[in-house]
């Protein structure tokens, strides 16, 4: 560690890495030391000073504390679990891994080591996503009883080997509801490939609460706008977030009073509707990417890890999008190798 600086490599500069890269020579609590990345061609100046390298093997040459993993999501195993063999903390891109099985080691790994590993599921920084925490808490909401979101839009301009609308979009928000009511179980998920033959493209999971919410959560890569958002339904009214505007509104019709309409013609539904009762909440727009950073910064220096998703979270959510991919594929087989051994306990617990 160099004064109150920690001094931080960053492997990957595709798209998030790009992001990852700013936001990092914009944090007081770091010192970017270290670039890797095999083909980017980017300057000293680009890069703060910071040494560009070519390969992971590079690095060991390289005096540093911590590290972000933003390359391919099927090299997280690999890279996350030579730099915990390495002592080194990590903020690794969501997913951890493209299994569950892998994601579930390398916390194991991490934890026999010592090592504080985060993994950037940054919607839990969205300042909405905060407000809508704030809201169900308070009692704004009454009682949660569904959730619906909806994550679509653009098919990936570079498809990786192994990646999928599950992992890449869906692990999202089964990890944000799973940060708002807690443990979920998949109850039954739709998915098709419609663009490339085996590259699930579309996907309906529904996910359901042992304390009662329910949630569906709709993602694609074919809507050519993007759609963030998500809705709650309450006892006491509906909460709508847009995770791109950061907004966070509450209607309800009974929200101050019970209002019955005395003549149900349509003039006076229509009145009844614009008068029903709204609430915008204030909410103090960030970059979710920064605010994730500094609590990783944090999470370094008093263990603090806020919001950040570790551990148990960051293996579910994997966990989760792997048993929806299960799910469907049982849907769509008769085959009883598929309906047996592979999902032994798809239908009974909760993570």
């Amino acid at each position: 560690m160099n004064g109150q600086k920690f001094r931080i490599a960053l492997l990957g500069l595709g798209r998030m890495g790009r992001n990852h890269l700013r936001v990092t020579r914009l944090d007081p609590q770091f010192e970017l030391v270290a670039v890797v990345d095999p083909v980017a061609n980017m300057s000293p100046a680009d890069l703060g000073g910071a040494q560009l390298l070519r390969s992971i093997d590079e690095l060991d040459k390289i005096d540093y504390d911590c590290a972000i993993i933003a390359t391919p999501s099927s090299t997280h195993f690999e890279v996350a679990e030579r730099l915990i063999r390495a002592g080194k903390h990590l903020l690794v891109e969501k997913p951890l891994c493209t299994d569950a099985v892998g994601a579930a080691k390398l916390v194991e790994q991490a934890n026999k080591a010592g090592v504080k590993m985060a993994v950037g599921h940054v919607e839990r920084f969205n300042p909405a996503v905060r407000k809508l925490r704030e809201v169900i808490r308070a009692g704004f909401l009454g009682t949660p009883i569904h959730f619906s979101v909806t994550r679509v839009g653009g098919y990936p301009e570079n498809l990786l080997p192994g990646n999928n609308v599950l992992l890449d979009l869906a692990v999202h928000d089964i990890d944000v509801v799973r940060s708002l009511i807690g443990p979920v179980k998949v109850e039954a998920s739709i998915c098709h490939s419609t663009v490339k033959e085996g590259v699930l493209d579309t996907a309906e999971v529904f996910l359901a609460s042992p304390t009662g919410p329910t949630a569906s959560v709709h993602v694609n890569w074919i809507t050519p706008t993007k759609i963030r958002s998500i809705r709650v339904t309450g006892t006491r009214g509906v909460c709508f977030v847009d995770y791109i505007l950061q907004t966070c509104e509450l209607l309800g019709g009974t929200l101050l009073q019970s209002i019955q309409p005395t003549n149900p013609d349509f003039g006076r539904l229509l009145e009844l509707y614009r008068n029903s009762d709204k609430i915008t909440f204030g909410v103090n727009k960030e970059e979710p990417l920064r605010v994730q950073l500094s609590q990783f910064g944090q999470f370094l220096t008093n263990g603090d890890r806020g919001e950040l998703c570790v551990g148990a979270d960051a293996v579910a959510a994997v966990l989760l999008a792997e048993r929806s991919i299960k799910l469907d594929q049982r849907r769509q087989s008769e085959d009883d190798s598929v309906k047996g051994s592979e999902v032994p306990s798809l239908d009974a617990v909760f993570v």
